[in-house]
């Protein structure tokens, strides 16, 4: 359904097109996926949810956006801290560690790598916000999760990574590589599990209108986690589900992924 696309010039490209910009010294940025503009109402759908995810609230996706394919990896981090002479995060030791999403990063390193992408590549890459991270998560779907409303993740074809979701005993207590189960309906990787993703948004409980907005830098509130982690039950993996982190947090299941606005 996707084809890899490399972006040489500045130009459109189709929704569901896959595509990197190039970095200095002929490497590549993170894989993106050109996510369509639409409407969906944020928020838990099932009546069941925490109190935090109410109410339903209407959202507008105005313009199509490309969005990180997988978590930002180990890899990725790697090029911006070569350029910049950056310090590389803790990667509790665990094998295979490039091929891992980057863990123990804060929400404003994550900003500066954006900030860094945008600058090298000359595109304005940044994190999503709440609301846009939800619609890009739930991919057309009103369910608990992407694929439906039970966890369904059987250990012969795990749905996602977390305690509960049947994955493999090797990776039980760390984060797996990423691309490893099945992509959502907009070709997106790992929005359920394996480890939790920054928002640019603040946190608002209930929903004031800020999850569509990117944060301060100076401001102090905690900012919105999305997505749950290997070390989540499945309740955490729900689309709607929310959780806060201080904006200086960093812990072994934290990580990111980033959106590239579009021309």
């Amino acid at each position: 359904m996707f084809s890899l696309l490399i972006n040489t010039q500045s130009h459109a490209f189709e929704v569901g097109s896959v595509f990197s910009d190039a970095l200095p010294n002929d490497q590549r940025g993170p894989q993106l996926v050109v996510v369509p503009n639409g409407r969906y109402l944020l928020g838990d759908h099932s009546g069941r949810g925490n109190h935090n995810e109410r109410p339903l609230t209407a959202i507008e996706i105005s313009r199509p956006f490309a969005m990180g394919r997988y978590e930002v990896s180990v890899t990725d981090w790697k090029h911006y801290a070569a350029a910049t002479a950056t310090a590389m995060p803790d990667n509790e030791g665990w094998g295979l560690s490039a091929q891992r999403p980057v863990i123990h990063v804060s929400w404003h390193q994550a900003m500066a790598y954006s900030r860094w992408l945008s600058t090298v590549t000359g595109q304005r890459y940044r994190l999503p916000t709440e609301a846009e991270w939800e619609y890009a998560a739930r991919a057309g779907s009103t369910s608990d999760y992407w694929w439906g409303e039970q966890l369904d993740s059987p250990k012969t074809q795990p749905r996602a990574h977390c305690r509960g979701c049947a994955t493999s005993r090797l990776i039980q207590n760390k984060s797996e590589r990423i691309g490893q189960f099945a992509a959502n309906a907009f070709g997106l990787y790992d929005t359920a599990g394996n480890v939790w993703e920054w928002t640019a948004s603040r946190f608002a409980s209930p929903y004031d209108g800020s999850e569509q907005q990117v944060a301060s830098l100076l401001d102090k509130s905690p900012r919105v986690v999305r997505g749950g982690a290997w070390n989540s039950g499945p309740s955490y993996l729900r689309s709607s589900q929310r959780d806060m982190k201080q904006a200086q947090h960093k812990d072994y299941a934290l990580g990111f992924r980033v959106l590239r606005e579009m021309p």
